[in-house]
């Protein structure tokens, strides 16, 4: 703070004081026109030049390298304005025992040990590099600090050859890059908790596994830089797969969930149904926090025409976040959807590697069950393909409540 001359006026030769409050051991430096006086502020923080003249008086402090704000001043009258110096904190979550550094424009700023968490504090506005390293292991992030009111935040994370070790903020990191077959392989799980109502069926802790489907999975199509993943299976390795059943499973009940439409069609194909406009979002709301905030979204391509029309201008593009697998995705073949449909998907690797395609229920996982897939029967106007009990192609009415076992992306 600058604080009041002992003068509101006077001519050349005059001396008068400026008080300057600021930092301790900072230097202040007033200047006007050629003319400068410059002094350092006490322990107390107090600065008082003297200045030979009144008029307009540009002032500002440095401290530590540090450069404060610079204010203008008439020493004529009272006044009172502040010099700050800008501070920013930036807080990293890293793993304990990691060496954490702070970079900016390629130089260290500082490098401390992590205890969990390490703080930093920035004098200047800009892009600053934050990189941990431990056991021969890096990793690294961004911030972008614009003002000295913000607390910055960024977690680092290792990489682990085990899946289900990481974050799935790590996994997208990892995904990011397209580095993910360099740490994982198809079939490589992550537990996965569901809690939550979709449709009639409430999951409480339900605990259960994703496993991956694919890397980068037809990218020209879906989006490159994506680890597919398909839920669910029982357990971390062996175990069982499964799928979401609701009580109405095999039926038409009114409360049926895992319907592909409310009523006998398929027509609008899958673009239009029921599952996709209402069950597949609401599921987003029963995976964990972590999961939901890392999804990407993938383009997918399928019939969403319907009504037994399997002309090629069928097949178009929607975006997916949670989705059940189409006919060629599983098998590699077409048998009962639109043959067009081939032409713009990939068949996963998990399945292309001979895995199983029974699925069982999660909630009595010696019973075998029909699962979904999102793909229209070219064959008539009611009915969705679906994966026998037995591990086969088949279909069924739209209006039945079969099995759900989702795909996404991170």
């Amino acid at each position: 703070m600058i604080g009041r001359t002992n003068a509101t006026g006077g001519a050349a030769g005059t001396s008068l004081s400026l008080v300057v409050t600021v930092k301790a051991g900072a230097s202040v430096t007033a200047t006007k026109g050629s003319r400068t006086v410059s002094g350092t502020a006490s322990s107390s923080g107090s600065c008082t030049l003297k200045l030979p003249e009144a008029g307009t008086w540009t002032v500002k402090a440095t401290l530590n390298g540090q450069t404060s704000d610079t204010k203008t001043v008439s020493v004529v009258d009272s006044y009172a304005v502040s010099l700050a110096f800008y501070s920013a904190t930036i807080n990293v979550t890293a793993p304990s025992g990691a060496t954490v550094t702070l970079k900016k424009g390629g130089s260290t700023v500082a490098t401390k040990t992590s205890t969990g968490t390490v703080s930093f504090t920035v004098t200047e506005t800009g892009t600053y590099t934050v990189e941990a390293t431990q056991n021969g292991q890096s990793t690294s992030g961004t911030v972008n600090v614009v003002s000295s009111t913000t607390s910055y935040s960024l977690t680092l994370s290792f990489v682990s050859a085990t899946l289900n070790s990481n974050s799935w903020a790590t996994i997208r990191s990892v995904s990011d890059n397209g580095q993910g077959a360099n740490y994982w392989s198809v079939g490589d799980r992550k537990a996965v908790t569901l809690n939550g109502t979709v449709g009639s069926l409430t999951l409480s802790n339900f605990a259960t596994y994703a496993f991956i489907l694919g890397f980068n999975h037809n990218a020209g199509y879906e989006g490159s830089n994506r680890i597919h993943f398909q839920l669910a299976k029982t357990a971390v390795s062996g175990g069982t797969d499964v799928a979401l059943c609701d009580s109405s499973y095999n039926s038409t009940g009114s409360s049926a969930a895992f319907r592909m439409n409310t009523s006998n069609t398929n027509a609008g194909g899958w673009a239009g149904s029921y599952m996709k406009k209402t069950i597949c979002p609401a599921f987003e709301n029963v995976v964990p926090s972590d999961l939901r905030s890392n999804l990407k979204t993938a383009t997918k391509y399928t019939d969403n025409t319907g009504s037994a029309s399997t002309a090629e201008a069928n097949v178009t593009a929607t975006t997916e976040k949670f989705f059940p697998l189409a006919e060629y995705e599983v098998f590699g073949t077409i048998t009962y959807a639109n043959t067009y449909e081939a032409n713009k998907q990939a068949q996963y690797d998990y399945y292309k590697a001979g895995n199983s395609k029974v699925k069982y229920r999660h909630d009595a996982t010696t019973t075998a069950v029909q699962w979904w897939l999102r793909s229209p029967g070219r064959s008539n106007s009611t009915s969705f393909v679906l994966v026998y009990t037995v591990g086969t192609v088949s279909f069924a009415s739209a209006r039945y409540s079969l099995a759900f076992a989702p795909g996404f992306c991170v």
